[in-house]
């Protein structure tokens, strides 16, 4: 993953190289529109934590160099189609994209679609700036955004030793994908008590459907997770 990362950033930075122009300055008057995070953090999403969905409206954050400006402005997001992989099925762009007035931060909503395909390979959506009579592009390294976009699985980085040894258990894919389900949780930035929650629950559910085939693990054993209570 870090490699392809790496080498799409590679084609970016060329795509950039052959546009040079000065860095602007930030004068009274005129206007910057940016990606809110450097080309480099790519967005990775899943639909794995919205099974529920068939489409979702991705946030994409924005901000404005230079000063707020006292009326709306349009700005244009296009998509790179050179570096995506992307086909017309997978997303949707907003019709109209306007930087509201008197704010430095405003947010573009993105539409990805659940497509079939998407359970079996992850596709590449880039997107660049571009300037219109409101407003100039701004900082090179935040004019291009790159999402990954699938339904596949990958153990989370907060499903940790953690997490196995005070609330769920050893991880498997058929646990994470159920216990998404059942819970719709993403443990990420959670705290202790709403990771007992959310575990408790969970084995609850456990508990409620003991014998049935969607709780037998991969391993042919009954799913069993470690939170105490529920005795």
């Amino acid at each position: 993953m870090k490699n392809r990362i790496f080498v799409i950033l590679a084609f970016v930075f060329v795509w950039m190289g052959c546009n040079e122009r000065e860095i602007p300055v930030y004068d009274t008057g005129k206007f910057y529109i940016e990606f809110e995070n450097e080309t480099v953090d790519s967005t990775i999403f899943t639909f794995i934590y919205y099974p529920h969905n068939e489409y979702y409206d991705l946030p994409v954050a924005m901000k404005i160099a230079g000063e707020t400006a006292k009326r709306d402005l349009t700005y244009k997001i296009s998509v790179d189609e050179e570096l995506s992989t992307v086909e017309d099925k997978h997303y949707s762009l907003p019709e109209t994209t306007v930087f509201s007035k008197g704010v430095y931060h405003d947010t573009c909503y993105v539409r990805l679609n659940k497509t079939a395909d998407l359970s079996n390979r992850a596709v590449r959506l880039v997107l660049r700036l571009e300037a219109t009579s409101d407003m100039e592009v701004g900082k090179l390294d935040n004019a291009v955004a790159i999402i990954q976009i699938s339904n596949t699985v990958a153990r989370p980085s907060w499903w940790d030793s953690n997490i196995e040894q005070y609330y769920l258990g050893a991880y498997s894919q058929k646990k994470f994908v159920l216990f998404l389900e059942v819970t719709g949780a993403d443990l990420t930035d959670a705290n202790d008590s709403e990771k007992r929650a959310y575990a408790l629950e969970f084995k609850q559910y456990l508990i409620d459907h003991r014998g049935e085939q969607e709780t037998i693990d991969e391993n042919g054993q009954p799913m069993t997770v470690p939170v105490l209570g529920l005795e």
